[in-house]
């Protein structure tokens, strides 16, 4: 690919912004946004130069975020630190049990292949119904272990898991709940939204869940990109339907 040398330099620069500030936005970077409106170029050198480093540009709302690709050990977290992440508690299992609810979470946004959100928020409890739904539907599968290998994703484990939670904890001599944590279905949705507040994905009001821009960003463009990620979702977003129900 041959570039200009100032495309490349406008390039260079919106993509070190990104990395600096987290974004880069029409309202506080006009002039980089413009550019990179404008000019073919620039947006074909930006995207060169996030393929080379294994990142992806997402766009949403005049604004420009990034996105580690697939097995990115630079910009993406390892699974130990993603544990320490989610907090004390979190093993592989409980992890991937999290990343369950952020699928279901996900599945609630959007459906079927819809680029945009069918709905604004997604209430805690309706959420925690959905995984409970989605569970129940999965352990009414005549072979979860077989499904499990088919998608390279534990759905046997995460449902044992998740079936031995209760849906509250109350703390310790208290009638107070359990907010955080893993010993309960409520706790483990509250810690997993907990990570994907600190990740810029969500927002939190009233016990509901919000997708932040940059969230709708990522998954636009880059979740559909991963074959395996987007049968899972489809998989977890059927397990609700009266289908699945037909065929366990």
């Amino acid at each position: 690919m041959k570039i200009e040398q100032d495309n490349l330099g406008t390039s260079i620069d919106i993509l070190s912004i990104i990395l600096e500030m987290g974004s880069l936005t029409r309202r506080d970077n006009p002039r980089e946004f413009l550019q990179y409106d404008q000019e073919p170029e620039v947006r074909d050198s930006l995207n060169f130069l996030a393929d080379k480093l294994g990142l992806l540009i997402c766009e949403q709302r005049d604004a420009l975020y990034i996105s580690p690709g697939i097995n990115n050990r630079t910009f993406s977290l390892s699974n130990t630190e993603i544990k320490r992440e989610l907090g004390i508690g979190f093993n592989n299992p409980m992890m991937y049990t999290a990343f369950f609810i952020m699928h279901v979470i996900v599945t609630e946004f959007y459906k079927e292949a819809t680029k945009d959100t069918y709905r604004g928020k997604l209430s805690k409890n309706d959420l925690l119904e959905s995984v409970d739904k989605k569970v129940k539907a999965m352990m009414d599968l005549e072979d979860l272990e077989s499904t499990s290998d088919q998608y390279h994703f534990n759905f046997k484990q995460i449902a044992d898991i998740w079936n031995s939670l209760p849906k509250t904890e109350f703390k310790e001599d208290s009638e107070e709940v359990k907010q955080r944590g893993s010993s309960s279905k409520l706790a483990l949705i509250n810690q997993t939204a907990k990570f994907m507040k600190k990740q810029g994905l969500i927002d939190e009001n009233n016990d509901a869940i919000y997708l932040t821009d940059r969230c709708k960003a990522i998954i636009g463009e880059a979740y559909n990109r991963s074959e395996i990620r987007v049968e899972i979702s489809n998989f977890i977003e059927g397990l609700s339907s009266p289908k699945a129900g037909e065929d366990a």
